[in-house]
């Protein structure tokens, strides 16, 4: 997943006129595995010394 446009979601879910605003997105479910072209690929995941020196 990409980063997002904070002031299209802002307005879409309208939530200037509530006082807030969005910081971040979660994506919750499943795949469709059937559907998803990517669900077979080999997944690519950085090591946690390069994603988060501070932790590894």
């Amino acid at each position: 997943m990409e980063g997002f446009d904070t002031t299209q979601v802002d307005r879409i879910l309208g939530l200037a006129q509530q006082g807030l605003r969005s910081v971040v997105l979660l994506s919750l479910g499943y795949r469709d595995e059937e559907q998803d072209w990517l669900a077979p690929l080999k997944k690519v995941r950085l090591p946690v010394e390069e994603f988060a020196p501070q932790i590894g």
